[in-house]
């Protein structure tokens, strides 16, 4: 984590050196183009990189950078107005100019970023979507097979959900759809994915965690939804079927259908329990509750 910090903050210091830099080299060229040639427009390279990399802040201190710099470059260079107050109202025009363009920029980046976070997620609930979820699903089991640790991929289904649906309306079912995510993301870690794959099906994926620890995780969600369940006119309860493989050999598809077929043996037998099966080793086993 420390390691990652460090890059992350010398990245960080970088980008600055270079907005800084950049200014301070147009402000070079602004001076020596003398009193005539206009650069001026050179300046939005700078504040746009660090409008992009730092937000509103960046803009802006790019921008008074900038306003600094255009005003120091053209009275070195000799430019002169008829009143000292022109100086004043041109810097401010344009630092106002600079902002402008600063701000337009951060604006489009958090825009952009918007887009980019909500391509990711559910369209109804705040879980990765299908899509998202084999992505970072993928990433996840290559770096436990890299360090040979164990990964828990479950397959949650909701028992009688289309009651809900057909006896309160679907703006009910969509209510405790929402209840589920907060329920799946209140009880797993930052590390792990939780995701909605359509309808009432739900997965989660628990890297570097054991069957023991799996178990205990999807009992307690088992029994959470459940008592959030419990106001409910319809009997609805939770059918989990998981899949832990000790040593992540297996491809994320493969770990999805296992699961998969598990939770439906899980509905034909009764409904409403967690079914994990263990895999990768030689004493694979099955833990039933």
């Amino acid at each position: 984590m420390s390691r990652l910090w460090n890059r992350l903050l010398n990245r960080r210091v970088a980008l600055v050196g270079v907005v800084i830099g950049g200014i301070l080299l147009i402000t070079a060229v602004d001076f020596f183009s003398g009193s005539e040639l206009r650069v001026f427009p050179l300046y939005y390279l700078p504040i746009s990189l660090a409008a992009w990399s730092f937000g509103r802040t960046g803009a802006v201190a790019a921008a008074v950078l900038s306003a600094i710099g255009w005003r120091w470059s053209k009275q070195l260079a000799g430019l002169e107005f008829s009143l000292p107050v022109i100086w004043v109202a041109n810097t401010l025009v344009q630092g106002t100019s600079f902002t402008f363009v600063g701000l337009l920029m951060a604006s489009l980046r958090r825009s952009l970023s918007h887009e980019r976070a909500l391509s990711r997620m559910d369209a109804l609930c705040p879980l990765l979507n299908s899509r998202s979820f084999y992505k970072e699903g993928d990433r996840l089991l290559a770096l436990c097979r890299r360090n040979k640790r164990p990964i828990t991929l479950a397959s949650i289904d909701l028992d009688n959900f289309k009651a809900v649906n057909d006896t309160l309306g679907h703006k009910a079912g969509d209510e405790f759809l929402l209840t589920v995510a907060q329920v799946l993301l209140s009880s797993i870690r930052a590390s792990d994915l939780a995701a909605r794959l359509g309808g009432d099906e739900f997965a989660i994926m628990l890297p570097e965690a054991g069957p023991d620890q799996s178990r205990w995780v999807l009992e307690r969600i088992r029994g959470a939804i459940c008592q959030a369940a419990s106001d409910l006119p319809s009997a609805v309860s939770v059918s989990v079927g998981a899949v832990t493989d000790m040593t992540s050999r297996h491809d994320l598809g493969t770990m999805i259908q296992m699961a998969d077929t598990i939770m439906y043996s899980v509905k034909t037998d009764g409904k409403n329990r967690v079914h994990l099966e263990v895999i990768g080793n030689d004493t694979a086993m099955g833990l039933r509750s």
